[in-house]
């Protein structure tokens, strides 16, 4: 941009109509930062459309009051989030920490699960980006102090690994079948999973199941 060429984009109208939090993201969601992007105003609409859907379930977290626990999709992408949120800031990779942010977003609100331990870290990593926001969003939570004053959230390495996995199933020991899974997976999705194989169907049903051992990411055995 120029001020000779007269193309230079003057941000006082945009933040009259959209507010200087959604300016500020959509900057930094234009492209890479040291690379810059192609503003237009057509696509501002996005990022503002995010904000508002996070303000949206935020309030909807409030409303529900006592906590429920995460699903474990909701939870494995929370750290995934975390995770490249963390890394792409450091690296001034902004564009695509954005991205995460509202990739994570989308996958609590189809899991139905709007609640305060999956919202409050979501506040934490957008307040550099739309710190306004945040620190509304934040008092809205209870907390007294400045979001900026809150830790960054952590991540488990186990959980933000990407990808499926494959758990031999067993049945008192022996190997009854094979079945994918999501990385991180909870013992109830790969129960679930594992009775839709008629191989190990066949050696369960009709017995008590005594009980099940479930090595994470790895082994599912029934003990009949």
């Amino acid at each position: 941009m120029s001020k000779s060429r007269g193309n230079v984009v003057i941000p006082d109208a945009y933040i009259q109509k959209w507010g200087a939090d959604t300016l500020r993201m959509y900057l930094m969601f234009l492209g890479p930062f040291r690379e810059g992007g192609d503003f237009r105003d057509t696509t501002i609409i996005g990022v503002r459309r995010f904000l508002d859907k996070l303000w949206t379930a935020a309030h909807e977290a409030v409303a529900a009051g006592s906590p429920s626990k995460l699903s474990a999709a909701v939870e494995r992408k929370l750290h995934q989030t975390i995770k490249r949120v963390t890394t792409d800031t450091e690296r001034l990779d902004y564009n695509t920490a954005i991205s995460a942010m509202m990739e994570y977003l989308n996958t609590v609100r189809d899991e139905h699960v709007v609640a305060r331990q999956s919202m409050e870290p979501l506040i934490v990593m957008v307040a550099p980006y739309a710190p306004h926001l945040a620190e509304e969003l934040w008092s809205l939570f209870g907390h007294e102090r400045s979001v900026f004053t809150a830790p960054w959230p952590g991540f488990d390495e186990r959980l933000a690994a990407a990808g499926d996995v494959e758990v031999v199933v067993q049945v008192n020991g022996k190997v009854r079948g094979r079945v994918t899974v999501s990385r991180g997976a909870s013992e109830a999705e790969v129960v679930a999973r594992a009775m839709q194989e008629e191989a190990v169907r066949k050696f369960v049903n009709g017995k008590p199941v005594r009980k099940t051992v479930y090595v994470q990411d790895r082994l599912l055995n029934f003990v009949v």
